[in-house]
């Protein structure tokens, strides 16, 4: 899928692509060589690499260095745009520099930046190099994470990752919700693409197709288990259909803890419903809705029990919001 590498935010997974980490670790290396960092890697590639030149002026072609340094040269363009030198000490070209006639537009540029150095004076101070931030300034320092997300295709933000990936949630369970947002389940309807002799009806109730918003939870069995185990937490008759529901988890609740038992017995039952299909597919005998709203209902208190303990006081009002919703 194009979004497992994306962050959260943008509907991803929160994994970085290779391609990406890769071109920030060589990014990372190529730091040091401008920021003149005196460890022996460095004064070995200004040694043996660069010698008399610098490192924007070395052709690709040199037969110099290892297959790692080649790729360091074919990053220059971007090093390039996400780098910059403050000059300070203009000694030398105080004393050496004198205005030519230039027609290059560009060595016009470099000969009007040296004037303006000349007419602010001398300065003791080294020259610095600056490494961009995603504000687009820059700074003496480089960061790996602000580096990553320049360089990065972005997307867009999507408005439900907050009812998807929330703290304190099982990672299975938010997994398995993150495939039934993007429609990645394989249910009857997706079946039926790749197999046109597959069977489509819901298993849960064989009346009718199986698709992603039937199963969860306009289907008579999961309405059944949804409602018995969300019951008071979320007013008189809970919805049963997906763009409400997850609007409702986007929005969550002024109260935080009613906001966490709310979104957690979404994807609870979402996965029990889920883990019971897949059984009845495979042949295997079908339990009742009671029995899965029982399963789910010690599930939720073993979690908030293991919560209490965890994070102290924090979760100390969880179980009585969820028994009072019984």
């Amino acid at each position: 899928m194009e979004y497992v590498c994306k962050p959260k935010e943008e509907g991803g997974l929160g994994l970085r692509n290779l391609e990406e980490a890769n071109k920030v670790s060589c990014l990372k290396l190529i730091w040091p060589i401008l920021s003149s960092k005196s460890s022996l890697w460095i004064q070995w590639i200004h040694k043996y690499l660069i010698r008399q030149g610098s490192f924007w002026s070395i052709k690709e072609t040199n037969s110099s260095g290892s297959w790692i340094w080649k790729k360091l040269l074919k990053l220059r363009p971007l090093a390039r745009d996400l780098s910059k030198m403050e000059v300070n000490n203009v000694e030398t070209v105080e004393n050496t520099y004198r205005r030519r006639r230039l027609r290059n537009p560009v060595l016009k540029q470099i000969e009007s930046e040296i004037l303006n150095l000349q007419e602010l004076g001398l300065s003791q101070s080294d020259d610095n190099c600056r490494w961009m931030r995603e504000n687009g300034e820059f700074r003496t320092e480089f960061l790996t994470s602000q580096t990553w997300n320049l360089i990065r295709v972005h997307a867009p933000r999507v408005s439900w990752f907050k009812g998807i990936w929330f703290k304190e949630s099982t990672p299975k369970f938010s997994f398995l919700s993150w495939l039934a947002v993007h429609e990645r389940l394989s249910t009857g309807d997706r079946l039926l693409k790749w197999n046109p002799q597959a069977n489509s009806i819901c298993w849960l109730c064989n009346t009718a197709m199986e698709t992603r918003d039937h199963l969860f939870f306009e289907c008579s069995f999961s309405a059944e288990v949804w409602r018995g185990t969300i019951r008071g937490l979320d007013g008189v008759s809970p919805s049963v259909h997906w763009p409400a529901l997850i609007r409702r988890l986007v929005t969550g609740s002024s109260d935080l803890l009613h906001t966490f038992l709310l979104r957690y017995c979404f994807q609870a039952a979402l996965y029990a419903i889920w883990f019971e299909r897949n059984k009845r597919r495979v042949g295997k005998a079908p339990q009742a809705a009671t029995r899965l709203i029982i399963f789910l209902d010690r599930l939720i208190r073993n979690r908030i029990s293991f919560l209490r303990k965890k994070a102290g006081n924090k979760y100390e009002k969880t179980m009585e919001i969820w028994f009072g919703s019984r």
